[in-house]
Order: C-alpha cells, then sequence, then structure tokens
C-alpha cells in the first residue's frame, strides 16, 4: 500500500495509514449510529496527541512544521468564522434551530483548511492544485456514470455529454503546473460562478446554517479558492 501511494508523491507513515483505516471504520459504523462518532475522532487526533507528547516520533522537523502551520492556519480560518457566525446570531438574536449544523460547519472549517494547509506545505501550490483538480474531475465522472445509470438512464449520449463538464477540471490540472498564475486566476473565476450559480450567496441571509450552504462552500468551493490564491502566490520557479 505504501509502494502504491508513493508513485503518487505520498509517503505516509505506517501509524498515518492505521488511523485512516480508523476514520474510514468510524464512518462506515456511523451508518449504524451517530454514537460512533468517536472512532472516527480517535483516526483523525489520536496520532497527533501521541505525537504531541512525544509517544510517536515517526515526524521529521519539516513535517513537524508544516502541521504546526497547518495548525495555525485552522486557528485562524475557524476563529474568524466561528467569531462571524455567533456575532451573526447574537446581532439577529435568531435562534439556532439544530445545533449540530452549527457545530459541523465549524468543525469542517477547522478540518478542512488544516488539510488544505498540509497538503500545499507537503507538495506545494503547483501539485496540491493539480491532484485537487483530477480528484474533482474524477469524482464528477463517478456521479455521472452512477446517476445515468439509475432508473433515468439515459444512453451513451447522455453520459458522454455529462461527462464533458469534468474536461475543464483535468484541462485546469494540467495548467495548474504549466501556467500556474493563469490558472490561478480562471479557478478563481470558476469559484465565483460556482457561487452565484448554486445560489451560495445567500448564505448571508438569516439563517447561514440552511441547507448545508457552509459545508458545500467549505467541501465544494472552498478548495478550489484556496488553490487559486496559491497558484496565484507561485513565481516562474518552482518553490
Amino acid at each position: 500500500m505504501s509502494r502504491l501511494l508513493a508513485r503518487f508523491g505520498w509517503r505516509p507513515a505506517p501509524a498515518t495509514l492505521v488511523a485512516t483505516g480508523v476514520v474510514i471504520l468510524g464512518f462506515v459504523l456511523c451508518n449504524i449510529s451517530w454514537g460512533y462518532l468517536w472512532v472516527v475522532a480517535l483516526g483523525t487526533f489520536g496520532p497527533g496527541l501521541l505525537r504531541e507528547l512525544g509517544l510517536l516520533r515517526d515526524k521529521d522537523e519539516f513535517e513537524r512544521r508544516a502541521a504546526h502551520r497547518a495548525g495555525y492556519h485552522a486557528y485562524l480560518v475557524g476563529g474568524l468564522v466561528t467569531f462571524l457566525l455567533l456575532a451573526h446570531f447574537r446581532a439577529n438574536e435568531h435562534p439556532i434551530q439544530e445545533p449540530s449544523s452549527l457545530v459541523t460547519a465549524i468543525f469542517i472549517v477547522f478540518w478542512f483548511t488544516w488539510l488544505l494547509s498540509s497538503l500545499l506545505s507537503y507538495w506545494g501550490p503547483r501539485k496540491t492544485a493539480s491532484r485537487l483538480l483530477v480528484v474533482f474531475g474524477s469524482v464528477w465522472l463517478l456521479f455521472v456514470i452512477l446517476s445515468n445509470t439509475g432508473p433515468e438512464w439515459r444512453g451513451p449520449m447522455g453520459i458522454i455529454m455529462h461527462s464533458l463538464l469534468a474536461i475543464p477540471f483535468f484541462a485546469l490540472a494540467y495548467a495548474a503546473r504549466r501556467w500556474p498564475r493563469i490558472a490561478g486566476v480562471l479557478l478563481l473565476g470558476i469559484s465565483g460562478f460556482f457561487f452565484y450559480f448554486f445560489g451560495l450567496f445567500e448564505i448571508v441571509g438569516e439563517n447561514p446554517l440552511e441547507k448545508g450552504r457552509p459545508v458545500v462552500i467549505v467541501l465544494f468551493v472552498g478548495p478550489l479558492v484556496a488553490s487559486g490564491l496559491a497558484l496565484l502566490r507561485v513565481g516562474s520557479q518552482e518553490e
């Protein structure tokens, strides 16, 4: 498994692989009961706690600095979003209908900021943006295939036509390595289009948590915005 991942430029420590398996197991068990979410927490935060306690020493100095930097970024972005949400609800005296939605939104911001910062520190802007875009394109292709092979089967042409929408993601994945600044501008433009097209700007309304908009923004638009901003800072030479 480690050799396979190494081909993609990722050489995770054994503890990271075990933790990843625990996280996946936790999400599977959540289909039975959300009480098993503690298993996900164990896999997510367990290795980090052991490293800070000095019981697990599988990271070199570069990896430790990158992890601490990512944690600081998560603190800044997550803290800012938390205060904005608190200010909104307190100023409007709007009761929170589902507290779990608020907690989930804040946690997603913290976790995804840490993840993106870790990837940018480990792979650099070009590789991170390129690989994220390949993932986006692949997920879209999978979604198209699954949605067109169900009861609403539209035939081969339906799959082909919908699959064409994945081409921009793969094209930008290539452009991110060759022309990073141009790709960065295009990514920010696409992010703005998605933000308007899916009505995510309505998050400033009475209830910003409605319809899970914060989660959609973080998981769908967030990586595109972060990759675009990172690529704009790349010069003509690789860092």
